[in-house]
């Protein structure tokens, strides 16, 4: 859908390759600038990520990240499966990557990175059976809010998602 203070007009557009969870795509393009172009991008289908927060922890996943070749410290979360809600996602893929389940569930928002992500906190956890898929999820780990916040300051949480997702959880629990 165009909007009306898209700069950018949209001549024509392909799709490079598709696969279940990205398609390429290439657009020809009029630029802001008024010249002609190609722009290249990727969509992937919307996902969901958990704040699983319980007597002060927060519980995060240890999961290589093929594309960076290393092993990343991040919140749980995965893609939205055909005929589920985002909630329904959320609560999924917190068990499958944690074995949690929670008995509280708030939806705090949304982020852009530039898939959307619907963002819940989980919270009044249970430890169920973990059902953790084979996706490079090495294990759960739990933090305090201190020992994310010196995790952060010496470059040792750089997760994109899981920092926004840290700014959401600080508007909610200022509430």
């Amino acid at each position: 859908m165009a909007q009306s203070d898209n700069p950018w007009r949209t001549l024509g557009s392909k799709i490079i390759y598709q696969s279940p969870s990205l398609t390429l795509y290439e657009d020809d393009v009029i630029k802001p600038n008024g010249k002609q172009g190609k722009y290249s991008y990727t969509k992937s289908p919307p996902f969901v990520l958990v704040i699983a927060f319980d007597s002060g922890r927060f519980v995060l996943v240890k999961q290589f990240r093929y594309p960076l070749r290393k092993m990343i410290t991040e919140f749980p979360g995965g893609s939205i499966d055909e005929g589920e809600s985002p909630l329904e996602a959320a609560m999924r893929e917190l068990e499958e990557e944690t074995g949690f389940k929670a008995k509280k569930w708030t939806k705090l928002g949304s982020i852009l990175n530039p898939n959307e992500a619907t963002v819940f906190i989980a919270e009044e956890l249970e430890k169920g059976k973990n059902k953790m898929r084979d996706d490079g999820i090495e294990g759960f780990m739990q933090f305090t809010r201190a020992e994310l916040d010196d995790m952060i300051a010496h470059g040792e949480l750089t997760d994109s998602k899981t920092l926004a997702c840290l700014l959401l959880f600080d508007r909610y629990a200022s509430r």
